[in-house]
């Protein structure tokens, strides 16, 4: 499970700094480059949007969300953007991204610039456009193995949804991680290709790679327990029969990424070569990382709020680990407390939730939370170069859901994302003696009751 720091989201009414951005500004020189997410004071409500074209209409549900999202950025005041570019001639902006998943820009800026762009009328509000830390492994030394002992893939029962003929194909699940090794004999014929199957923001890699310095090894060991084969021996994968396309945070080094990469990746993901009128997005999304805030309590940070709305409007269900920070309530990350994500805590072989998983109420909401758990204790999956390591985090768990998301859509491919997020929750196994509860939500996740649900 990554963690992503920040020192402070506090946003203030429109056309102003946030108060940490605000004090960040009058520590720089004045010539100093700050980047920035700029919002406009108008955003799309999406709500509603695709109410009445069926979840199976998905090219068209695209379509319409993305036509909204792209008529309100197309609509931001000119000025702005002349603005930006005639101070970027003057040697005082030094780049600008302008976004339609949300209605905003990402800046890069001496402070001067960046307090003038709070002024306007037409900017709603300018917050830190934040470093992301790489993630990190439960473990400095995860347990290298040649083979895998599959115990959570049988706990939750999937070999049995793949004997009654569901393993998950024509489903696309989507990787935001490290990054895939796309070489793994477990993971190399899961890979659905073309070029729009694999996203970099730091443009160093057009192949999937697994790199991001000391954390590489994190999304391979992911999309293992997703879409992994049986070249060990043993079944490592949840759904084997789905495929995968990724993208990755950070860089090479492991040392570079901002949030403005992740809304990258994020509109990246909604439509991946580029043209609404295709299908090629996933249908689900695995994201084993989050942030969480050192100077407010209870963490709630949402930067990525409207990005993840316009997934769920879109059809795309996402899916977040639930932090390792437990055992204290109130410990949950962002984006993975908002109630509009299905958060995933981590259990352990004896089906009691692991201590480091995080506990709910949830912190933007005060809902239940996490959703759900699934096995993140000891578990083994792929490693970079055809291995194989046991790693524990609610890193490990979340993808086991994703896996039983896809085992559930090629049941039914006409599911809700509503009616998945019940279903999942409903035949969860209760851990505890009350139900649900701020430590395992509904439940230990059951692929086979959760399949046998939504079997028509």
């Amino acid at each position: 499970m990554c963690s992503i720091f920040v020192l402070s989201w506090n946003p203030s009414p429109a056309g102003e700094l946030s108060r940490g951005l605000s004090e960040a500004l009058g520590k720089k020189a004045s010539n100093t480059m700050v980047p920035v997410i700029v919002r406009m004071s108008v955003q799309t409500d999406l709500l509603g949007e695709t109410r009445n074209i069926p979840r199976g209409e998905r090219r068209v549900r695209l379509k319409r969300v993305i036509q909204s999202l792209k008529k309100t950025a197309l609509k931001r005041p000119q000025g702005i953007i002349d603005f930006i570019k005639k101070e970027q001639s003057s040697g005082r902006v030094d780049s600008y991204t302008p976004y339609w998943i949300f209605n905003g820009l990402a800046v890069r800026a001496t402070p001067g610039v960046i307090e003038q762009i709070a002024l306007r009328d037409d900017v709603g509000t300018v917050t830190e456009d934040f470093s992301i830390p790489r993630p990190s492994f439960s473990s400095s030394t995860p347990l290298q193995t040649a083979a895998c002992d599959s115990w959570n893939i049988e706990k939750i029962r999937a070999p049995a949804v793949w004997d009654r003929g569901y393993d998950g194909s024509g489903v696309v699940v989507g990787i935001i991680d490290t990054g895939v090794d796309v070489t793994h004999p477990d993971l190399a014929n899961s890979f659905r290709g073309g070029n729009n199957s694999w996203f970099d923001p730091h443009g160093e890699h057009t192949f999937p790679v697994d790199a991001a310095g000391p954390a590489t090894g994190h999304g391979t060991h992911v999309a293992g327990i997703i879409v992994g084969g049986d070249a060990s021996g043993a079944p490592i994968g949840v759904a084997p029969g789905a495929q995968w396309i990724a993208a990755r945070i950070w860089n090479d080094a492991g040392d570079e990424a901002l949030s403005s990469d992740v809304h990258s990746i994020f509109q990246w993901f909604m439509d991946p070569d580029g043209d609404p009128e295709t299908d090629d997005f996933p249908d689900v999304i695995n994201n084993s990382w989050g942030f969480k805030l050192l100077d407010a309590f209870p963490w709630c940070l949402p930067e990525l709020q409207d990005d993840i709305r316009a997934w769920r409007e879109a059809g795309i269900i996402p899916v977040f680990s639930a932090g390792n920070f437990g055992p204290w309530f109130f410990s949950g990350e962002s984006p993975g407390n908002y109630p509009e994500t299905i958060a995933v805590g981590a259990s352990n072989p004896l089906d009691a939730v692991a201590l480091f998983s995080s506990r709910g109420p949830g912190n933007c909401d005060r809902r239940i939370f996490p959703d759900v758990v699934a096995p993140g204790v000891t578990v083994c999956s792929s490693a970079p170069g055809g291995g194989y390591r046991y790693i524990s985090g609610t890193s490990q768990a979340a993808p086991h859901v994703v896996g039983t998301i896809a085992l559930m859509l090629n049941a039914d491919s006409d599911l809700t994302m509503e009616e998945i997020e019940s279903k999942l929750k409903i035949t969860a196994q209760p851990v505890g003696f009350f139900w649900p509860n701020f430590t395992s939500g509904w439940g230990r996740l059951d692929a086979l009751k959760a399949v046998n649900s939504v079997i028509p």
